[in-house]
Parts: structure tokens; sequence; C-alpha cells
């Protein structure tokens, strides 16, 4: 979907008129119908409000193909994933110490074999 589409959608759904959201952005009803119309662009500062007043990415809102809906959706899981908690300093000495002890106990079996099948050293 081009940008003029994209923009048009957007602001249908969140149910504004032109007037509406050239307020919000601070640009005439006029920019707003030449930006829905494809005639212009808006430039990067104009971009950047745009997408935080519709809460989705440049990208999304430039080029992409993706609501406003599912960008949020996808921050939210980004955020989600954000605060799961990392393997702290514990967990990896907890695994090498797990490492270490079947290491142990391998090599202590495999001596017993040894052991068991040659003899005891005198």
């Amino acid at each position: 979907m081009n940008f003029n589409k994209k923009l048009l959608s957007l602001r249908k759904e969140k149910g504004l008129s032109q007037d509406e959201l050239g307020s919000q952005l601070n640009v005439s009803r006029q920019t707003i119908s030449k930006w829905e119309l494809g005639e212009t662009t808006p430039e990067m500062d104009k971009l950047i409000l745009i997408s935080e007043f519709f809460n989705i990415s440049l990208d999304g809102l430039v080029k992409g193909t993706c609501s406003s809906e599912v960008i949020s959706k996808v921050s939210d899981i980004s955020e989600a994933k954000l605060h799961t908690p990392k393997k702290g300093a514990y967990e990896i000495i907890l695994l090498l110490t797990k490492i270490f002890g079947m290491i142990f106990l391998i090599d202590a079996i495999i001596m017993i074999i040894y052991f068991i099948s040659n003899g005891f050293p005198t």
C-alpha cells in the first residue's frame, strides 16, 4: 500500500476529517488532501509526527502493509520479549556445575570398570 492510501486508511480508521488531522499535525486541510491524493509527500519531520500520532513505525507508514493494530500487537510482543529475564550468573554457574558433575561421574564409572577388569593396583 502506498503512503497516500495508508494515510487515508489510518485517518478514516480513527474517524478523523482532513481538517482534524491537519490541526493535529499543524498543517492545512489542503496539505492533508495533497498527501492523500499522492500529489505531494510530507517532509521527514511531518512523517515522524504522523507515525507517532497513529502509533505506527515509519517503515510501516511509508512502505509497509501492516495496519496500526498489527504494528501495535507486534510491539506488545516485542515488549514482552524485552521483559523476559535473562540468565544470570547463578544459572550459568549451575549449568557449568552440572556439566562438570556429569564429566566427573562418567570418569569415575570408567575408572571403576577399568579397575574391576584389570585388577586393583597392589
